[in-house]
């Protein structure tokens, strides 16, 4: 009788779905619906479905309609179907939404452990304490939402701050600046934080701490169709179906902006996509634009490939003609305003429950014939993902190995560093956040990481991880031309492999993250424990030295009226 019902039901949804208009609206990448479609179609056997994400909702219900609506899992199907949103109206219609988040952040190391970087749970996964989405749909088709936002910022004047690093700055995005007078000038990097280093805080903004300026975090202007969406606004982005990472866009960046257009069928994509950033440096260094186009195609019923062509441009010198989304930007040799990087994927299904999954991307290849000392820059990442259903929820083991050689990312005029403002209403304070757009692990890295989780459908969801991060000599705050003077205005020199140097940072992270999602409607409580072990290897001596730890707890309640 359960099982009539289920079918009566996805039947009904389906239905409902096809005689109706979907919403225009992209989809936040933080929904459970990636998870649950990802999970459907490896216990299918079918190829992940597109890893350019976030998805349209018309691209939802076509990856949604590729898999059998006759299954074994109809729960999993019935929930994730109900997750797409359709038009109730074909005119003008407003939605407000209101949603209160609590949090509070514990941990036992406030000496060794005091910056964002230290952090697995930061400043782009803390929520805000009050968050008011309005969202106005014009049509079917089009859609305008944003958000205002009231939480913590990720800066107090209580913060210890720095300059640069001294004769070369932060690679090309944040030039060194001589001071003689040794105050502090430009750009600042945050050395110890006030709300990281504290053994308890919340996400209250109380006295002491600033309001985040830098909102929305999320907002949209949208028009799509059954087969298109393009879509300008703010929010993460994600090439890639990396756990740890993803080479070439990762999601840990919560605050892009972006310009994109997908064109989508069941089996193939075409995606053009602009992110913006501007200069926070005190050189006037440039705007930068990253530039990208993605196709993905199933050309077996087992397999799924992706190719992406992508350059960083200096903004203010580029030439029209690489707005031009058929373009090679691989005949662009223009190396004081571009820096280009490709990659393909691959994402097999060898049986069901069974998934694979692959990345390789190219930053510099040194040929033979080519008389420059630039280093080679390449990077790999390979996993497998096992997943089975057991008792009405679903268990899911993963592994997953990630090399990144030391120069990848970098470049001596521009490169794939992204330099975030912390402060936006004071002229005196310029605190930044540094990241890779791509690998959040960085360059110059080895990531090893196994995961098991178990899922229940609307009701909890359990995930134990651990993580092994080796990071060699060049950081970010590394100069990655090393001579007799180092700097960052030569081409990259430090060859790899990784990680490179003869002092190495290692670290063990052993996490465990739960959601629960109570009775009582839109109500989800969560948390999070995550162990943190550090030391410093050198080679050169086989001893180990500068060994820390910490215990991180996080927890969390979330309500949307």
């Amino acid at each position: 009788m359960k099982v009539r019902y289920c079918s009566l039901l996805i039947v009904f949804i389906t239905a409902s779905l096809l005689f109706g208009s979907y919403s225009p609206e992209q989809i936040p990448l933080d929904s459970p619906l990636y998870e649950e479609v990802d999970l459907l179609y490896r216990l299918h056997g079918i190829p992940l479905p597109s890893a350019s994400r976030p998805w349209n909702t018309n691209e939802a219900v076509q990856i949604l309609n590729m898999l059998p609506q006759q299954t074994q899992y109809k729960a999993l199907l019935e929930q994730a179907w109900q997750r797409i949103k359709t038009n109730k109206t074909d005119n003008f219609s407003a939605k407000v939404t209101p949603t209160i988040a609590l949090e509070a952040y514990t941990h036992t190391n406030s000496a060794d452990f005091t910056t964002f970087e230290d952090w697995m749970y930061s400043y782009d996964e803390r929520d805000p304490l009050f968050d008011l989405t309005i969202s106005l749909q014009f049509s079917p088709s089009f859609l305008f939402e944003t958000s205002l936002q009231a939480g913590v910022g990720g800066y107090t004047e209580r913060d210890e701050t720095k300059n640069v690093p001294t004769y070369y700055g932060i690679g090309a995005i944040l030039p060194y600046i001589s001071n003689n007078d040794l105050r502090p000038i430009g750009p600042q990097l945050v050395e110890s934080s006030y709300l990281y280093k504290r053994l308890f805080t919340t996400n209250l903004p109380t006295s002491g701490k600033e309001l985040e300026a830098d909102f929305p975090r999320h907002s949209q202007l949208t028009f799509a169709g059954p087969y298109y969406a393009l879509s300008l606004g703010k929010g993460p982005v994600s090439w890639g179906q990396g756990s740890s990472g993803n080479l070439v866009i990762g999601d840990h960046i919560s605050n892009h902006t972006s310009l994109s257009a997908s064109f989508f069928s069941q089996n193939t994509k075409v995606q053009f996509l602009y992110l913006f950033f501007p200069d926070l440096s005190e050189s006037n260094a440039g705007n930068r634009i990253f530039l990208g186009h993605r196709i993905e195609f199933r050309p077996l019923a087992w397999a799924r490939f992706s190719i992406s062509e992508n350059i960083m441009a200096n903004a203010d010198n580029l030439s029209p003609q690489y707005l031009d989304p058929t373009y090679i930007y691989h005949n662009i040799f223009d190396a004081a305003n571009v820096n280009s990087i490709a990659s393909i994927e691959a994402d097999l299904s060898p049986a069901k429950g069974l998934s694979l999954h692959g990345q390789f991307a190219l930053d510099q290849l040194q040929l033979s014939s080519e008389k420059a000392n630039t280093a080679n820059a390449m990077a790999y990442l390979g996993g497998i993902t096992y997943s089975w259903s057991h008792n009405q929820g679903y268990w899911t083991t993963q592994a997953e190995y990630a090399s990144l050689d030391p120069a990848f990312y970098r470049r001596q005029n521009v490169d794939f560093l992204v330099a975030r403002d912390l402060m936006k209403h004071q002229a005196h304070l310029e605190p930044m956040i540094i990241d890779y757009l791509g690998y959040q692990w960085g360059s110059d890295s080895k990531v090893y990481q196994a995961k098991l989780s178990y899922m229940r459908p609307n009701h909890f969801s359990l995930e134990g991880s651990v993580i092994v991060h080796r990071q060699g000599k060049l950081t970010y705050g590394a100069a990655h031309h090393v001579d007799s003077v180092s700097n960052n205005t030569d081409s990259p020199n430090v060859d790899g492999p990784s990680p490179s140097g003869d002092s190495i940072t290692e670290r063990l992270i052993i996490g465990l993250t739960g959601i629960y999602y109570t009775e009582w409607k839109n109500l989800d409580v969560y948390a999070q424990a995550n162990w943190i072990g550090r030391r410093i290897y050198t080679k050169s001596t086989a001893l180990y030295s500068s060994e820390a730890s910490d215990l991180q707890l996080v927890f969390g309640m979330k309500f949307k009226f």
